[in-house]
């Protein structure tokens, strides 16, 4: 094997890894300084507000009530009310734009009043981390205690 095969092989292998591992952490870190940390142990249990905000258009945000287990959906709730149980009485910000969770098949989703419905993972709920959408893309920027 050669000088140059080597460093083809191995150096400069290390070297991009090198570089995406801190692109990764570079974004991890600013994900951390612009969003809240979710809490140990997750949001709790029980209905929450999620705070998404549209990407293209920053200053627009839509709140979604929605039932959360730790760091994830509550999954039997949202069943049950999708399915026809009434939601709970839940005061909204004013002026703020509000969405309703939806659930068809494999996939949840957030029916939004300009773009109609836009699909979510199934995945933890991180601020900054969290994203879906088809139309818009929007991201999870806070998870709230709902305002009785």
């Amino acid at each position: 094997m050669n000088v140059s095969m080597f460093l083809d092989r191995h150096v400069f292998w290390h070297a991009r890894r090198l570089r995406y591992r801190m692109v990764g952490h570079g974004r991890q870190l600013g994900r951390l300084l612009r969003y809240r940390r979710m809490p140990r142990g997750g949001w709790g249990k029980g209905w929450r507000v999620l705070v998404f905000r549209y990407v293209h258009e920053p200053t627009r945000q839509i709140h979604v009530l929605a039932p959360v287990d730790g760091e994830q959906f509550d999954w039997d709730v949202l069943r049950l009310h999708v399915r026809g149980e009434p939601w709970p009485e839940h005061i909204h910000e004013p002026g703020r734009e509000t969405g309703v969770m939806g659930w068809a098949g494999h996939h949840i989703y957030v029916v939004t009043e300009d773009f109609g419905p836009q699909r979510i993972p199934m995945r933890r709920l991180a601020p900054g981390e969290f994203r879906g959408g088809v139309d818009v893309c929007l991201v999870l920027v806070d998870v709230r205690d709902p305002a009785a």
